[in-house]
């Protein structure tokens, strides 16, 4: 099978398909959502986080998501990639266990 062009904003949706089931691993029902709502490389690598989990199940929704951002996209204003810190913070948030007096801990964190 050929190749998938190098940029994905210039993917098809079939390419976005084969890209969804064969590097991220999701099943062609799911995948196949993708070519009936027309999203094709551009609209991919702009979708925000709700977009895409207005198309495809939560779960499937994460792993695309991911995958989008190490593509470099998620344009959109809730999209991880549009604010660089928010995986970073998410990471050390997820780190923290609030207990008492970890309340500086997490304010640094968020600003």
């Amino acid at each position: 099978m050929a190749a998938l062009p190098p940029d994905p904003k210039g993917w098809s949706a079939e390419d976005v398909k084969r890209w969804a089931m064969e590097v991220v691993g999701i099943d062609a029902e799911d995948a196949d959502k993708l070519v009936v709502q027309k999203i094709d490389g551009e609209e991919l690598m702009g979708m925000t986080k709700e977009e895409l989990r207005s198309v495809v199940p939560l779960g499937v929704a994460r792993k695309l998501m991911r995958a989008i951002e190490g593509l470099g996209g998620g344009g959109g204003s809730s999209s991880v990639a549009a604010e660089p810190e928010l995986s970073s913070k998410r990471a050390r948030l997820d780190a923290i266990t609030l207990q008492e007096g970890d309340g500086a801990e997490l304010e640094s964190v968020l600003w």
